[in-house]
């Protein structure tokens, strides 16, 4: 079973309700590899990714903890991630991806390793070079340089108004360009409406974004 399955055995014994590429990443070092050699080398161990994975469970606003009537649910990013390492693994002349086609993905689709990379003072460019020593094809074309973010600020919204915020958010703020947002839901309290945080950086209008949806939604209702 690749790391990617194993990931919701992480995301369960770490109390949280979702599977990420976080847990991927923790569920890499059940097993030595190159991945985790080349990581381990550049001072990214399995106690410091498992303390990154476990702190997520305590940021605020505090996401889910893992229901087991409720089961657990891949997000966007481990979606990304194996479709990502898939490829890389075809182009290898691999049928289905290894721990070294993970952790690639990881770099070159900025999930996870390089915030790992840049808190122990080593580099993406580090990293592709001792997977590449270790004998693993790796991409030809530089990675991503890791950009910490430039400040953070959230709104809360509405389960219907969220659909109209992500939508001008896109318009403005496109993947790739200069400032990035993202958004994510509130534990579903019994009873209550779903309601959901939209967070971004600075140069992230938040409250505008709002605005120009509820008047959309207003002319066109």
């Amino acid at each position: 079973m690749s790391a990617a399955y194993r990931a919701g055995d992480v995301a369960q014994r770490l109390d949280h309700g979702w599977i990420g590429t976080e847990h991927v990443l923790v569920a890499l070092f059940d097993e030595p590899s190159a991945a985790t050699e080349a990581l381990e080398e550049l001072g990214v161990t399995r106690d410091l990714v498992e303390e990154a994975a476990r702190g997520i469970g305590d940021i605020e606003p505090r996401p889910s903890r893992y229901d087991p009537a409720k089961g657990l649910s891949p997000n966007p990013a481990w979606y990304g991630l194996k479709g990502c390492a898939k490829g890389l693994a075809l182009a290898a002349g691999r049928p289905r991806p290894g721990p070294e086609h993970f952790v690639l993905a990881m770099v070159y689709g900025e999930h996870t390793v390089p915030e790992l990379l840049h808190k122990v003072g080593a580099s993406e460019r580090a990293l592709v070079d001792a997977l590449a020593r270790r004998g693993v094809a790796v991409p030809a074309v530089d990675p991503p340089v890791y950009r910490p973010m430039r400040g953070h600020h959230r709104i809360d919204v509405s389960e219907a108004e969220l659909k109209g915020v992500l939508k001008v958010l896109g318009e403005r703020h496109p993947p790739g360009s200069e400032w990035r947002w993202g958004f994510n839901w509130y534990p579903a309290d019994q009873g209550g409406p779903r309601r959901a945080w939209v967070g971004g950086e600075e140069g992230v209008d938040l409250e505008d974004a709002l605005a120009t949806a509820r008047a959309r939604a207003g002319s066109s209702g």
